[in-house]
Protein backbone atom coordinates (compact mmCIF):
# COMPACT_ATOMS: atom_id res chain seq x y z
CA UNK A 1 0.00 0.00 0.00
CA UNK A 2 1.19 3.36 -0.88
CA UNK A 3 3.06 5.05 1.82
CA UNK A 4 4.05 1.43 4.10
CA UNK A 5 6.72 1.14 2.01
CA UNK A 6 8.32 -2.45 1.38
CA UNK A 7 6.72 -4.12 4.05
CA UNK A 8 3.05 -4.59 4.31
CA UNK A 9 2.60 -5.45 7.64
CA UNK A 10 4.12 -7.28 10.52
CA UNK A 11 2.05 -10.18 12.05
CA UNK A 12 2.43 -11.01 15.73
CA UNK A 13 1.02 -14.15 17.21
CA UNK A 14 -0.33 -14.12 20.18
CA UNK A 15 -2.04 -16.25 22.74
CA UNK A 16 -3.89 -13.61 24.84
CA UNK A 17 -4.94 -11.27 22.09
CA UNK A 18 -6.75 -8.57 24.12
CA UNK A 19 -3.68 -7.99 26.39
CA UNK A 20 -1.04 -7.66 23.56
CA UNK A 21 -3.96 -5.24 21.70
CA UNK A 22 -4.08 -3.46 25.38
CA UNK A 23 -0.22 -3.27 25.22
CA UNK A 24 0.03 -1.73 21.65
CA UNK A 25 -2.98 0.94 21.83
CA UNK A 26 -2.25 1.69 25.46
CA UNK A 27 1.34 2.11 25.84
CA UNK A 28 2.98 2.31 22.36
CA UNK A 29 -0.43 4.67 21.14
CA UNK A 30 -1.17 2.38 18.21
CA UNK A 31 -4.88 2.56 16.34
CA UNK A 32 -6.90 -0.28 16.38
CA UNK A 33 -7.61 0.36 11.97
CA UNK A 34 -9.25 -2.76 11.34
CA UNK A 35 -10.70 -6.18 12.61
CA UNK A 36 -11.23 -9.71 11.56
CA UNK A 37 -13.24 -12.41 13.77
CA UNK A 38 -13.71 -16.07 12.76
CA UNK A 39 -14.75 -19.18 14.73
CA UNK A 40 -10.85 -19.89 13.83
CA UNK A 41 -9.09 -16.55 15.08
CA UNK A 42 -9.09 -13.17 15.97
CA UNK A 43 -7.14 -10.35 14.44
CA UNK A 44 -6.65 -6.42 15.09
CA UNK A 45 -4.95 -4.18 12.88
CA UNK A 46 -2.65 -1.74 14.93
CA UNK A 47 -1.50 1.63 12.80
CA UNK A 48 0.84 4.16 13.75
CA UNK A 49 1.73 6.27 10.87
CA UNK A 50 3.54 3.74 8.34
CA UNK A 51 3.89 0.84 10.85
CA UNK A 52 0.95 -1.86 10.88
CA UNK A 53 0.75 -4.92 13.27
CA UNK A 54 -1.01 -7.28 12.66
CA UNK A 55 -2.32 -9.18 15.93
CA UNK A 56 -3.95 -13.11 15.74
CA UNK A 57 -4.97 -15.39 18.02
CA UNK A 58 -6.10 -18.70 17.09
CA UNK A 59 -9.13 -20.41 18.78
CA UNK A 60 -8.47 -23.58 16.66
CA UNK A 61 -5.53 -25.30 15.14
CA UNK A 62 -7.23 -27.64 12.93
CA UNK A 63 -5.06 -27.85 10.15
CA UNK A 64 -7.76 -28.50 7.94
CA UNK A 65 -10.11 -25.86 8.68
CA UNK A 66 -6.88 -23.18 8.63
CA UNK A 67 -5.87 -24.09 5.51
CA UNK A 68 -8.92 -23.56 3.80
CA UNK A 69 -8.69 -19.89 5.34
CA UNK A 70 -7.38 -16.87 3.46
CA UNK A 71 -5.07 -15.43 6.11
CA UNK A 72 -4.09 -17.46 9.21
CA UNK A 73 -0.93 -19.98 9.40
CA UNK A 74 -0.58 -21.86 12.87
CA UNK A 75 3.13 -20.54 14.48
CA UNK A 76 3.20 -23.18 17.02
CA UNK A 77 6.67 -24.16 17.94
CA UNK A 78 8.52 -27.58 17.16
CA UNK A 79 7.61 -28.73 20.58
CA UNK A 80 3.73 -27.67 20.27
CA UNK A 81 3.66 -30.09 17.04
CA UNK A 82 5.48 -32.83 18.69
CA UNK A 83 2.34 -32.96 20.81
CA UNK A 84 0.25 -32.33 18.63
CA UNK A 85 1.62 -36.00 16.79
CA UNK A 86 0.10 -37.40 19.90
CA UNK A 87 -3.12 -35.52 20.52
CA UNK A 88 -4.05 -35.25 16.41
CA UNK A 89 -3.98 -32.19 14.57
CA UNK A 90 -5.50 -29.68 16.37
CA UNK A 91 -2.82 -28.21 18.20
CA UNK A 92 -2.67 -24.40 19.28
CA UNK A 93 0.88 -22.29 20.22
CA UNK A 94 1.53 -21.70 23.50
CA UNK A 95 4.19 -19.44 23.33
CA UNK A 96 3.59 -15.71 21.41
CA UNK A 97 5.90 -15.01 18.66
CA UNK A 98 6.48 -12.49 15.85
CA UNK A 99 6.16 -14.79 12.84
CA UNK A 100 5.17 -13.27 9.51
CA UNK A 101 6.78 -10.50 8.13
CA UNK A 102 4.85 -9.53 5.10
CA UNK A 103 5.73 -8.16 2.06
CA UNK A 104 3.54 -5.95 -0.84
CA UNK A 105 5.13 -7.18 -4.35
CA UNK A 106 4.15 -5.68 -7.90
CA UNK A 107 4.88 -8.77 -9.64
CA UNK A 108 3.64 -11.99 -7.36
CA UNK A 109 3.69 -14.21 -10.58
CA UNK A 110 7.06 -14.03 -10.95
CA UNK A 111 7.93 -14.20 -6.97
CA UNK A 112 6.32 -17.06 -6.86
CA UNK A 113 8.43 -18.71 -9.65
CA UNK A 114 11.39 -18.04 -7.80
CA UNK A 115 10.23 -19.37 -4.87
CA UNK A 116 9.32 -22.60 -6.95
CA UNK A 117 12.39 -22.75 -8.76
CA UNK A 118 14.38 -23.00 -5.11
CA UNK A 119 11.88 -25.26 -3.68
CA UNK A 120 10.49 -23.49 -1.07
CA UNK A 121 7.83 -24.99 0.87
CA UNK A 122 4.62 -22.62 0.69
CA UNK A 123 2.91 -22.22 4.52
CA UNK A 124 0.06 -20.98 2.03
CA UNK A 125 -0.75 -21.38 -1.47
CA UNK A 126 -2.11 -18.69 -3.93
CA UNK A 127 -5.40 -17.17 -3.24
CA UNK A 128 -7.78 -14.34 -4.39
CA UNK A 129 -9.98 -12.68 -2.03
CA UNK A 130 -12.32 -9.62 -3.29
CA UNK A 131 -14.63 -7.35 -1.92
CA UNK A 132 -16.41 -4.41 -3.04
CA UNK A 133 -13.03 -2.04 -3.19
CA UNK A 134 -11.50 -5.04 -5.75
CA UNK A 135 -9.16 -7.83 -5.04
CA UNK A 136 -6.25 -9.11 -3.61
CA UNK A 137 -3.60 -11.86 -4.43
CA UNK A 138 -1.77 -13.26 -1.42
CA UNK A 139 0.94 -16.22 -1.22
CA UNK A 140 2.76 -17.01 2.32
CA UNK A 141 6.64 -18.74 1.75
CA UNK A 142 7.57 -20.80 5.06
CA UNK A 143 11.43 -18.90 6.00
CA UNK A 144 14.84 -20.98 6.47
CA UNK A 145 14.14 -19.50 10.08
CA UNK A 146 12.72 -20.67 13.15
CA UNK A 147 8.98 -20.53 12.99
CA UNK A 148 9.32 -17.51 10.40
CA UNK A 149 6.70 -16.71 6.90
CA UNK A 150 6.70 -14.38 4.83
CA UNK A 151 3.32 -13.71 3.17
CA UNK A 152 3.66 -11.54 -0.40
CA UNK A 153 0.98 -9.25 -0.69
CA UNK A 154 -0.68 -8.23 -4.19
CA UNK A 155 -3.43 -5.25 -4.19
CA UNK A 156 -2.71 -2.88 -6.98
CA UNK A 157 -6.30 -3.96 -7.87
CA UNK A 158 -7.47 -3.07 -4.60
CA UNK A 159 -9.18 0.26 -3.54
CA UNK A 160 -9.56 -0.93 0.37
CA UNK A 161 -8.17 -0.20 3.33
CA UNK A 162 -5.94 -3.53 4.50
CA UNK A 163 -7.20 -6.57 2.79
CA UNK A 164 -10.61 -8.22 2.23
CA UNK A 165 -12.28 -9.79 4.88
CA UNK A 166 -11.58 -6.77 7.57
CA UNK A 167 -13.64 -4.86 9.05
CA UNK A 168 -11.98 -1.06 8.96
CA UNK A 169 -12.57 0.90 11.63
CA UNK A 170 -12.40 4.98 12.48
CA UNK A 171 -10.37 6.84 14.89
CA UNK A 172 -13.21 5.68 17.77
CA UNK A 173 -12.72 2.49 16.82
CA UNK A 174 -16.42 2.34 15.12
CA UNK A 175 -16.77 0.53 11.60
CA UNK A 176 -16.28 3.12 8.76
CA UNK A 177 -18.35 3.53 5.93
CA UNK A 178 -14.93 4.79 3.80
CA UNK A 179 -13.49 2.19 1.94
CA UNK A 180 -10.28 4.00 2.48
CA UNK A 181 -9.02 5.54 5.29
CA UNK A 182 -6.62 8.42 5.29
CA UNK A 183 -3.78 7.99 7.55
CA UNK A 184 -3.80 9.30 11.02
CA UNK A 185 -2.19 12.68 11.38
CA UNK A 186 1.74 12.14 11.16
CA UNK A 187 3.61 12.55 14.03
CA UNK A 188 7.52 12.31 15.35
CA UNK A 189 6.88 9.19 17.33
CA UNK A 190 6.93 6.33 15.22
CA UNK A 191 7.37 6.26 11.19
CA UNK A 192 8.39 3.11 9.85
CA UNK A 193 9.76 -0.32 9.87
CA UNK A 194 13.60 -0.04 10.17
CA UNK A 195 15.08 -3.37 9.84
CA UNK A 196 14.61 -7.04 11.77
CA UNK A 197 16.39 -8.58 13.93
CA UNK A 198 16.31 -13.06 13.89
CA UNK A 199 18.76 -15.10 15.83
CA UNK A 200 19.79 -18.61 14.07
CA UNK A 201 21.35 -21.58 14.96
CA UNK A 202 25.22 -20.94 15.50
CA UNK A 203 27.23 -21.73 12.12
CA UNK A 204 24.22 -21.35 10.32
CA UNK A 205 23.93 -17.43 9.24
CA UNK A 206 25.50 -17.73 6.07
CA UNK A 207 23.50 -20.13 4.86
CA UNK A 208 20.38 -18.23 6.23
CA UNK A 209 21.94 -14.96 4.25
CA UNK A 210 22.13 -17.05 0.93
CA UNK A 211 18.70 -18.81 1.52
CA UNK A 212 17.50 -14.86 1.45
CA UNK A 213 19.83 -13.95 -1.64
CA UNK A 214 18.53 -16.75 -3.72
CA UNK A 215 14.74 -16.87 -2.57
CA UNK A 216 13.74 -12.79 -2.15
CA UNK A 217 16.64 -11.28 -3.75
CA UNK A 218 18.70 -9.84 -1.11
CA UNK A 219 21.99 -8.45 -0.37
CA UNK A 220 24.92 -8.58 1.77
CA UNK A 221 26.33 -5.68 3.23
CA UNK A 222 28.90 -4.83 6.04
CA UNK A 223 27.63 -3.23 8.77
CA UNK A 224 31.07 -1.20 9.32
CA UNK A 225 34.48 -1.33 8.43
CA UNK A 226 35.75 -3.17 11.67
CA UNK A 227 33.05 -6.50 9.65
CA UNK A 228 34.90 -9.28 8.13
CA UNK A 229 33.81 -10.42 5.01
CA UNK A 230 34.31 -13.98 6.25
CA UNK A 231 33.91 -14.04 9.60
CA UNK A 232 31.20 -11.50 10.12
CA UNK A 233 31.13 -8.44 12.99
CA UNK A 234 32.41 -10.80 16.35
CA UNK A 235 31.54 -8.99 19.53
CA UNK A 236 32.38 -10.84 22.75
CA UNK A 237 32.99 -11.56 26.68
CA UNK A 238 35.61 -12.96 27.49
CA UNK A 239 34.07 -16.56 27.13
CA UNK A 240 31.09 -16.48 24.92
CA UNK A 241 31.05 -14.06 21.44
CA UNK A 242 28.51 -13.46 19.15
CA UNK A 243 28.38 -12.94 15.45
CA UNK A 244 26.56 -10.52 13.44
CA UNK A 245 25.87 -10.08 9.57
CA UNK A 246 23.75 -7.96 7.81
CA UNK A 247 21.44 -7.97 4.46
CA UNK A 248 19.15 -5.87 2.54
CA UNK A 249 16.36 -4.97 0.03
CA UNK A 250 18.31 -2.33 -1.26
CA UNK A 251 15.48 -0.08 -3.71
CA UNK A 252 12.79 -2.85 -3.09
CA UNK A 253 10.91 -2.21 -6.21
CA UNK A 254 14.28 -4.03 -8.25
CA UNK A 255 13.47 -6.99 -7.02
CA UNK A 256 9.81 -7.25 -7.23
CA UNK A 257 8.79 -5.43 -3.86
CA UNK A 258 6.02 -2.20 -4.24
CA UNK A 259 7.68 1.06 -2.83
CA UNK A 260 6.28 4.27 -2.58
CA UNK A 261 9.38 6.22 -3.17
CA UNK A 262 12.55 5.16 -5.84
CA UNK A 263 15.13 7.41 -4.10
CA UNK A 264 18.69 6.70 -4.31
CA UNK A 265 18.66 7.55 -1.06
CA UNK A 266 20.12 4.99 1.75
CA UNK A 267 17.47 6.35 4.03
CA UNK A 268 14.34 6.10 1.58
CA UNK A 269 11.37 3.51 2.71
CA UNK A 270 12.64 1.40 0.30
CA UNK A 271 15.69 0.12 2.30
CA UNK A 272 14.51 -3.25 4.10
CA UNK A 273 17.06 -4.49 6.29
CA UNK A 274 17.56 -7.94 8.43
CA UNK A 275 20.28 -8.85 10.91
CA UNK A 276 21.22 -11.71 11.45
CA UNK A 277 22.72 -12.82 14.95
CA UNK A 278 24.35 -16.36 16.01
CA UNK A 279 26.21 -17.33 18.70
CA UNK A 280 29.43 -18.45 18.52
CA UNK A 281 31.09 -21.70 20.88
CA UNK A 282 32.22 -21.02 24.36
CA UNK A 283 35.73 -21.30 25.22
CA UNK A 284 36.59 -24.27 26.49
CA UNK A 285 35.79 -25.01 30.26
CA UNK A 286 33.74 -22.15 30.07
CA UNK A 287 29.86 -22.28 31.87
CA UNK A 288 28.63 -18.98 30.79
CA UNK A 289 25.34 -19.55 28.40
CA UNK A 290 25.38 -17.47 25.53
CA UNK A 291 22.43 -15.17 25.09
CA UNK A 292 21.45 -16.17 21.28
CA UNK A 293 21.59 -19.65 22.65
CA UNK A 294 19.35 -18.33 25.39
CA UNK A 295 17.22 -16.31 23.65
CA UNK A 296 16.32 -19.32 21.35
CA UNK A 297 15.99 -21.68 24.51
CA UNK A 298 13.40 -19.34 25.28
CA UNK A 299 11.32 -18.64 22.52
CA UNK A 300 12.16 -22.18 21.21
CA UNK A 301 14.10 -21.75 18.31
CA UNK A 302 15.46 -19.68 15.58
CA UNK A 303 13.07 -16.42 15.38
CA UNK A 304 12.68 -13.03 15.08
CA UNK A 305 14.59 -11.25 18.48
CA UNK A 306 13.48 -7.75 17.72
CA UNK A 307 12.39 -4.92 15.17
CA UNK A 308 13.20 -1.40 15.00
CA UNK A 309 11.31 1.39 14.57
CA UNK A 310 12.58 4.25 12.80
CA UNK A 311 11.50 8.16 15.11
CA UNK A 312 12.25 11.71 13.72
CA UNK A 313 12.39 13.01 16.80
CA UNK A 314 13.74 10.21 19.43
CA UNK A 315 13.96 11.95 22.77
CA UNK A 316 9.76 13.27 22.65
CA UNK A 317 9.39 9.59 21.53
CA UNK A 318 10.77 8.50 24.70
CA UNK A 319 9.09 10.84 27.15
CA UNK A 320 5.60 10.07 25.50
CA UNK A 321 6.23 6.15 25.55
CA UNK A 322 7.72 6.35 29.62
CA UNK A 323 4.84 8.12 30.48
CA UNK A 324 2.22 5.52 29.10
CA UNK A 325 3.88 2.87 30.96
CA UNK A 326 6.68 1.27 28.60
CA UNK A 327 9.44 -0.33 30.08
CA UNK A 328 12.89 0.41 28.57
CA UNK A 329 16.24 -2.03 28.91
CA UNK A 330 18.80 -0.74 31.60
CA UNK A 331 20.43 2.02 30.81
CA UNK A 332 24.00 2.63 30.50
CA UNK A 333 26.16 3.48 33.79
CA UNK A 334 27.10 7.33 33.39
CA UNK A 335 30.05 7.40 32.34
CA UNK A 336 28.92 6.48 29.25
CA UNK A 337 28.10 10.18 28.75
CA UNK A 338 31.40 11.49 30.15
CA UNK A 339 34.22 12.12 28.54
CA UNK A 340 35.75 8.33 28.50
CA UNK A 341 32.49 6.86 27.10
CA UNK A 342 30.50 9.09 23.98
CA UNK A 343 30.39 12.85 25.00
CA UNK A 344 32.56 13.93 22.44
CA UNK A 345 30.23 12.53 20.24
CA UNK A 346 27.25 13.80 21.68
CA UNK A 347 28.78 17.08 21.55
CA UNK A 348 30.18 17.11 18.08
CA UNK A 349 26.32 16.25 17.02
CA UNK A 350 24.69 18.65 18.80
CA UNK A 351 22.98 17.00 20.99
CA UNK A 352 21.83 17.66 24.28
CA UNK A 353 23.83 15.42 26.65
CA UNK A 354 21.39 15.40 29.53
CA UNK A 355 18.51 14.87 27.89
CA UNK A 356 20.04 11.55 26.12
CA UNK A 357 20.81 9.95 29.53
CA UNK A 358 18.20 11.31 31.95
CA UNK A 359 16.14 9.04 29.08
CA UNK A 360 18.79 6.30 28.80
CA UNK A 361 18.95 7.49 24.53
CA UNK A 362 22.32 5.89 22.84
CA UNK A 363 24.29 7.99 20.31
CA UNK A 364 26.10 6.17 17.51
CA UNK A 365 28.81 7.20 15.12
CA UNK A 366 30.83 4.05 14.04
CA UNK A 367 28.70 2.86 11.26
CA UNK A 368 29.32 5.94 8.86
CA UNK A 369 31.74 7.93 11.15
CA UNK A 370 30.87 11.69 12.03
CA UNK A 371 32.03 13.73 9.33
CA UNK A 372 34.89 16.78 10.14
CA UNK A 373 32.50 19.36 10.77
CA UNK A 374 33.17 21.49 14.03
CA UNK A 375 30.26 21.80 16.09
CA UNK A 376 31.02 25.07 16.43
CA UNK A 377 29.51 25.70 12.88
CA UNK A 378 27.05 28.66 13.23
CA UNK A 379 25.34 26.76 10.15
CA UNK A 380 22.58 24.29 10.89
CA UNK A 381 22.77 23.08 7.46
CA UNK A 382 26.30 21.98 7.73
CA UNK A 383 25.79 20.87 11.22
CA UNK A 384 23.06 18.81 9.89
CA UNK A 385 25.62 16.71 7.90
CA UNK A 386 26.99 15.01 10.70
CA UNK A 387 26.02 11.42 10.05
CA UNK A 388 24.89 9.36 13.78
CA UNK A 389 22.45 7.60 15.04
CA UNK A 390 20.51 7.25 18.35
CA UNK A 391 18.50 4.55 19.27
CA UNK A 392 16.79 3.09 22.40
CA UNK A 393 15.45 -1.19 23.10
CA UNK A 394 12.25 -1.99 25.41
CA UNK A 395 12.26 -4.82 27.39
CA UNK A 396 10.41 -7.70 26.23
CA UNK A 397 6.78 -6.73 25.17
CA UNK A 398 5.41 -10.21 24.91
CA UNK A 399 3.63 -12.12 27.68
CA UNK A 400 5.36 -15.22 26.89
CA UNK A 401 8.07 -14.30 24.48
CA UNK A 402 11.34 -12.32 24.68
CA UNK A 403 10.87 -10.11 21.65
CA UNK A 404 11.86 -6.56 22.25
CA UNK A 405 11.12 -3.11 20.03
CA UNK A 406 13.96 -0.85 19.27
CA UNK A 407 13.28 3.17 18.46
CA UNK A 408 16.25 4.86 16.35
CA UNK A 409 16.23 8.54 14.83
CA UNK A 410 18.84 8.27 11.89
CA UNK A 411 20.61 11.43 11.16
CA UNK A 412 22.31 10.76 8.47
CA UNK A 413 23.80 7.34 9.30
CA UNK A 414 22.84 4.11 7.93
CA UNK A 415 24.54 1.85 9.94
CA UNK A 416 23.44 -0.28 13.09
CA UNK A 417 24.86 1.14 15.84
CA UNK A 418 27.42 -1.46 15.90
CA UNK A 419 29.22 0.04 19.47
CA UNK A 420 25.93 0.10 21.37
CA UNK A 421 25.28 -3.29 19.69
CA UNK A 422 28.24 -4.22 21.95
CA UNK A 423 27.30 -2.28 25.05
CA UNK A 424 23.97 -4.16 24.77
CA UNK A 425 25.28 -7.64 24.03
CA UNK A 426 27.70 -7.36 27.37
CA UNK A 427 24.96 -5.73 29.46
CA UNK A 428 22.57 -8.71 28.62
CA UNK A 429 25.47 -11.44 29.16
CA UNK A 430 26.28 -9.89 32.26
CA UNK A 431 22.45 -9.98 33.36
CA UNK A 432 22.56 -13.72 32.24
CA UNK A 433 25.81 -14.62 34.47
CA UNK A 434 24.36 -13.01 37.33
CA UNK A 435 21.14 -14.57 37.49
Amino acid sequence: MAGFGCVHHIEIGVTDGPLTVDILKNRFTFTIRATRFTSLADQWLLVKNNTRFLVTSLKSGDKDKLRNDPYLINWASKSDLDVSAENGHNVLPTKDSVFNIAFEVKDLDASLRRLNSQGVALSRPLRTERDVNGYVRTVTAKSCVGDVHHTLVYKQEYGGYFLPGFTVLDDHGSNSSSPKLDHPTQDSSMERFDHVAVVVEMNTAMEVIGWYERCFGMKRFLINSDEDNDEGLVLSTNDVGLRLRAMEYWKCAEVGLVSEEHSDSPLSSSRLSMVIAEGMPPVPGSTEENQVEAWMRTHGGPGVQHIAITCADIKRTVCSLRQTGVEFAQPPPPAYYTKVGRLNDIIRAGEDVEHLQRNGILIDTEADGIHSVPYSSNNEKVRRKESYLLQIFTKPMLSSDPFFLEFIQREGATGFGSGNVTALYRSVQAYIVNN
